[in-house]
């Protein structure tokens, strides 16, 4: 059989077709023949490449399906690594991509009778390739799903690389850059966790550098492109390594695809001058000199250089299938193209107040209908200051308009002013929260009610409710023009969160899913008819005051649910209610902390220092803060933003560190409420 294959070898130079019939006797010979494992390995991996260089994809396709008798005779690692190899022939085969496809999963249904589970989910990567190739991003982005989530379980870090990269480039095939680049970042990351393979490595670089291109990254891109070409030095020499031809051929064309992105980078970033210098960094750079694709990107770099736009008009003209082939080179080419033209028109107007369009289109050198498109988009986009005057085929040019800050200014004096006011409220309601605790019939606690902020309040009505318990009062201060509701937390903290129980009520009734502690709603309905009835008259007495809902502790509980109560009733109340809470406990559920947000009213949640109360009840049992927070450490007041309940804030102290002493310092705090 050695004699056959070496008739076959010799035959394959002069007459393919009598050394497809030597092969296919040995591939297919009788047990009687003793043809061994090996000789019929050979005879199938070289008629493989004798379909691919005769350009037979249905041939090759036949050879495959034909293949399998003799597959399920030898080792299942070496079987995998064979037929992979045969499928990825067709690569060779120009027009071939959807036989490919079909013979793919052909094969894939092969080996799921097979129960090669290896084998398959390597055949499913090489069809989440081929799908991309044929543009079914649909289809590739079900199976890269069903893929990561066997990979993820079996944890082959390899394997999750490949599949994460070929992610990445759908993503980005479909313009979604956010899950392309978050794709890379776990491709990259299972591959920092493993050894990987050079040529990986290279497309891991590739699609990095192409990411950072689309991004206007051009320094970085570059340095990703530049590793993806020496990465590959080795492998595109196929003497250097057991790699087919074809193999090799592809790691050029890898390279050489790189190369051109560097030459690319360079043309972006206004650096014509250093593509001369890129073809000495090597003997891989220098053999690329000559390859059409680099000779039209210097063609581009020498009418940049020469600010031509008639060139650059030239060579996309002559290297149209060249530059217009690969996305990345005709997406940037096209913008410079545009930015180009800009700046000729840009250059070429500034003489004049008024000029016939059809003069700047003999002195640019382009068609009237095409300079005339790109005035009119350059006035919408207010680069150009003037209009096209078309009866006249003329371009009137405006001066430059002065710019006015007077409203931006404004805007900062009101947005100061918003503060002040915000600062005065927030110091009255810390005070009218204090107060809630020591106060009797009139306003004459000491000291909290003679301070300037809170002096000449009028207390409209008080309640102090036993079962459940609620105290609270409502006033109402000419001077400051507030109206206050100001609910008393619990006596001992101690007390309540021993004692306390963290089941859930649904409220208020017209929001689906939103579920608030049974406790504190049950203590705020026992008084919430009277308390409603009260603000509701002192709102219309008074209709130019702002309405302040502050509480502390279990009072900031009841105080959120008075707002939301009155808010839901009175909707106009919105533009003149705040919010100011201290040391308040978690309240309702996710939807209920929505809703409050929702209602966008000035809302405050003070925790001071690792109070334990705010942070209960706890998250795990539902429970969530609305925003935003406000926390007192040492000597800082730290505004949270809108993040329900910031890792930055106090939800960065640790369990263990919580405390109740803290609960009870709010008034002791040395803060100021101004951001």
């Amino acid at each position: 059989m050695a004699s056959q294959l070496a008739q076959a070898h010799e035959a394959a130079k002069q007459s393919p077709q009598q050394s497809v019939e030597l092969y296919n006797s040995v591939l297919f010979a009788d047990k009687a023949d003793n043809v061994t494992m090996s000789d019929r390995e050979t005879a199938l991996l070289a008629l493989a490449a004798l379909y691919e260089q005769m350009q037979d994809a249905s041939a090759l396709t036949t050879l495959i399906n034909g293949s399998q008798q003799f597959l399920v005779t030898i080792s299942k690692a070496k079987s995998s690594k064979l037929i992979r190899t045969l499928v990825d022939r067709f690569n060779g085969i120009s027009g071939a991509l959807q036989v490919q496809i079909s013979t793919c999963k052909g094969m894939l249904d092969w080996a799921k009778t097979e129960n090669r589970e290896y084998l398959r989910q390597a055949l499913e990567t090489r069809l989440v390739s081929l799908y991309l190739d044929s543009h079914l991003y649909t289809d590739a982005l079900a199976l890269i799903s069903q893929l990561l989530s066997e990979l993820k379980k079996l944890d082959d870090r390899m394997q999750l690389v490949e599949v994460h990269l070929l992610e990445s480039r759908v993503y980005m095939a479909l313009k979604n850059l956010p899950k392309s680049r978050a794709a890379l970042t776990s491709a990259r990351t299972a591959a920092n966790s493993i050894y990987t393979p050079p040529p990986l490595q290279a497309q891991l670089d590739l699609q990095s550098g192409t990411l950072h291109s689309d991004e206007g990254d051009f320094k970085t891109a570059y340095s990703y492109f530049f590793e993806t070409m020496e990465g590959l030095n080795v492998y595109a020499n196929s003497k250097s390594v057991s790699e087919s031809a074809s193999a090799a051929a592809s790691y050029e064309q890898q390279q050489l695809q790189a190369f051109a992105y560097m030459i690319l980078c360079k043309i972006m970033t206004q650096q014509p001058d250093d593509i001369t210098s890129l073809f000495a960094t090597g003997k891989t750079a220098a053999k690329f000199r000559d390859r059409q694709t680099v000779v039209a990107l210097q063609t581009v770099a020498k009418a940049q250089k020469q600010r031509s736009l008639a060139d650059f008009e030239k060579a996309l003209n002559e290297f149209r299938n060249e530059l217009q082939s690969d996305e990345l080179i005709r997406t940037h080419l096209s913008a410079l193209y545009d930015t180009l033209m800009e700046q000729n028109l840009l250059r070429l107007i500034e003489p004049y107040s008024r000029v016939e369009i059809t003069h700047i289109a003999k002195l640019i050198g382009l068609p009237i209908g095409v300079v005339e498109n790109k005035l009119s988009q350059m006035i919408l986009d207010k680069v150009l200051c003037g209009i096209l005057d078309q009866g006249n085929g003329c371009l009137v040019v405006f001066p430059e308009p002065r710019h006015d800050s007077t409203y931006e200014t404004t805007l900062d004096t009101i947005k100061s002013l918003s503060n002040v006011v915000e600062s005065l409220y927030a110091k009255a309601a810390t005070l009218y929260s204090r107060a809630s605790y020591i106060l009797k019939d009139k306003w004459d606690c000491v000291p909290n009610c003679q301070i300037p902020e809170t002096a000449g309040t009028v207390v409209d009505y008080k309640w102090h409710h036993m079962s459940p318990t609620s105290v609270g009062y409502i006033a109402h201060n000419d001077y400051t023009r507030i109206i206050v509701v100001a609910f008393r937390g619990s006596a001992d903290a101690n007390d309540w969160v021993q004692d306390s129980e963290f089941s859930f009520d649904p409220w208020p009734a017209h929001v689906p899913g939103s579920m608030v502690h049974h406790g504190f709603l049950s203590a705020y309905r026992a008084v919430a008819p009277n308390v409603t009835s009260a603000i509701s008259r002192l709102v219309a007495q008074h209709p130019t005051y702002k309405l302040v809902f502050t509480g502390h502790s279990l009072g900031g509980a009841e105080s959120a649910l008075c707002a939301v109560d009155m808010l839901s009733r009175y909707p106009q109340l919105k533009q003149r209610t705040y919010i100011y809470t201290y040391g308040m406990p978690r309240v309702g559920n996710d939807v209920w902390a929505n809703m409050v947000e929702k209602m966008s009213v000035p809302a405050y949640r003070v925790v001071y220092e690792s109070d334990l109360v705010p942070h209960i009840p706890f998250e795990w049992l539902g429970y969530m803060h609305f925003s935003q927070e406000v926390w007192i450490h040492g000597n800082r007041t730290v505004f949270c933003g809108k993040d329900h309940e910031s890792q930055q804030c106090s939800g960065s102290v640790a369990i263990g560190d919580y405390n109740i002493p803290d609960h009870s310092q709010y008034s002791l705090a040395n803060w100021r409420f101004t951001r």
